[in-house]
């Protein structure tokens, strides 16, 4: 899994993914992650275009470091998953956990507004 994050000057983090967050992906990037969506407290767009594939060790990352960003104040939400990664989302409603849109636009703006 690759990571890269871009901070700008806005305070929301956009976090880009591509690779596949399975067992190996997820070893790999977890650290790394977390430390560009947890470590920084603030509420964090996760694009997901560049998932190739989505295993349960990828939904474990999302939940824990939503649950951990959310005891910092921050707020996660997903978005840009392509069909065959947003039916995996779909099925384990992952949706009930955190927002999960089409968009970066629709993201941005969740976050705007419920700020």
């Amino acid at each position: 899994m690759e990571i890269e994050v871009d901070q700008g000057s806005a305070p929301v983090n956009v976090v880009r993914l591509r690779g596949r967050l399975d067992s190996a992906g997820v070893d790999q990037g977890e650290t790394r992650f977390s430390a560009a969506v947890v470590a920084r407290g603030k509420d964090t767009a996760v694009d997901l275009s560049g998932i190739s594939f989505l295993a349960s060790m990828g939904i474990r990352l999302f939940i824990t470091s939503a649950r951990a960003l959310n005891q910092k104040g921050g707020r996660m939400v997903l978005f840009g998953a392509s069909e065959m990664v947003q039916t995996v989302l779909e099925h384990v409603a992952l949706d009930q956990v955190m927002p999960v849109v089409a968009t970066e636009e629709e993201a941005l703006a969740r976050l705007a507004a419920a700020a």
